[in-house]
């Protein structure tokens, strides 16, 4: 069998990456009607309705739309009318923050949402991908500044500060009994969300406390890993993604650490949920797995993942897109659930892929990971 050339296997993730593309600005991801109109959905039913909006998933959406390979590929208008939409939605849903449901269902006969455990509770994640994603929108001058939002969604996220870094969530009613999931117990995962939260100061006044716990945040778990055996891949992997945007001193630990994850994988270059849920093998995890991979490579980290590896995911991620654009949650599942931020992270993984396999460079400003 002819081994694909580099040329070849970067034309096959451009391709891949322009059908998503096309599904995430023209398809069904952006809500265009009714009280929703501007926010994104999480998934989409096999007839292209969302299924639910999701603030943070339209925080992720705002930071795709500022990435940098999009000037490319993309009008600026257009670029710009999806944000101006996705920020009049944040002000209009969020003019109460502590109000905002977590997940808001959209179709009449769709009460997953309604029923959710999340929806008892708000979680820093929401805000604080919001955050990120304005402030990201702002400095690509897709948008003005929403001063007014940014500081109801700093002064919701100063709930979640504590001395010992950030809180994950709060529960809105003390009878109210969470799952034990990593989502609810604090960890490294957060890294993440402190980062983005850091962020707008930039462009306003993060309160003292909630900057305070960020910072402590980021301390703590610049000492303290997670190991790779212990959590599930997806929150490892947002620590991964927080790292990076703090700086390159940390890359050789990053790569160790992305490596030591890729062997609970297989030779197709599909990734595990964990290890106790190996038959769930999720499109998000392996688009982030290659775009960690193909920065750490872009920026000459010795031990970052070899071209081999990059390669089996990249495939991987491309044998999964469906013919319209876009990409199901999980392999086998039935029906699919097409997902919104899989989409958005394969688009990312596969376009920053298809640049350095073809010419072994990356702009720097790539270095923005939704």
């Amino acid at each position: 069998m002819i081994k694909p050339t580099a040329r070849e296997l970067s034309a096959t993730a451009s391709a891949a990456a322009a059908a998503l593309r096309e599904w995430l600005l023209a398809g069904p991801a952006q809500i265009r009607t009714g009280s929703e109109a501007g926010a994104v959905a999480g998934t989409v039913d096999l007839e292209g309705r969302a299924e639910y909006a999701y603030g943070e998933i339209t925080g992720y959406y705002l930071q795709w739309l500022s990435s940098a390979h999009l000037r490319r590929a993309v009008e600026e208008s257009s670029l710009c009318a999806h944000a101006s939409a996705a920020i009049a939605w944040c002000e209009r849903r969020y003019i109460d923050p502590a109000q905002a449901p977590t997940r808001i269902p959209l179709l009449p006969n769709w009460s997953a949402a309604t029923a959710d455990w999340r929806n008892q509770a708000r979680f820093c994640f929401d805000p604080a991908m919001l955050v990120g994603g304005i402030v990201a929108a702002r400095r690509r001058n897709l948008v003005p500044t929403p001063r007014g939002l940014l500081d109801g969604l700093l002064k919701e996220l100063s709930h979640f500060a504590r001395t010992e870094g950030l809180a994950p969530v709060r529960v809105l009613e003390s009878k109210n009994q969470l799952p034990d999931r990593w989502s609810t117990r604090p960890g490294a995962f957060l890294v993440k969300a402190a980062a983005r939260i850091l962020s707008a100061q930039a462009l306003v006044e993060v309160p003292e406390l909630l900057e305070l716990a960020c910072q402590e945040h980021l301390e703590r778990f610049a000492q303290q890993a997670p190991a790779a055996d212990l959590e599930p891949l997806h929150p490892t992997l947002y620590f991964l993604e927080g790292e990076l945007a703090l700086g390159s001193e940390r890359n050789e630990r990053s790569a160790l650490l992305l490596k030591a994850l890729m062997r609970q994988g297989d030779s197709d270059g599909n990734l595990w949920e964990s290890s106790s849920t190996r038959d769930i093998r999720r499109a998000d995890i392996v688009a982030q797995a290659l775009r960690i991979g193909v920065l750490l490579r872009a920026c000459g980290e010795r031990k970052a993942p070899t071209e081999s590896v990059l390669d089996r995911l990249a495939h991987n991620l491309v044998s999964r897109i469906r013919s319209d654009g876009s990409i199901a949650f999980r392999e086998n599942a039935d029906p699919p659930q097409l997902n919104v931020w899989c989409a958005m992270f394969a688009e990312q993984a596969l376009s920053w892929y298809a640049q350095w396999r073809g010419a072994k460079t990356l702009n720097a400003n790539a270095w923005d990971i939704v």
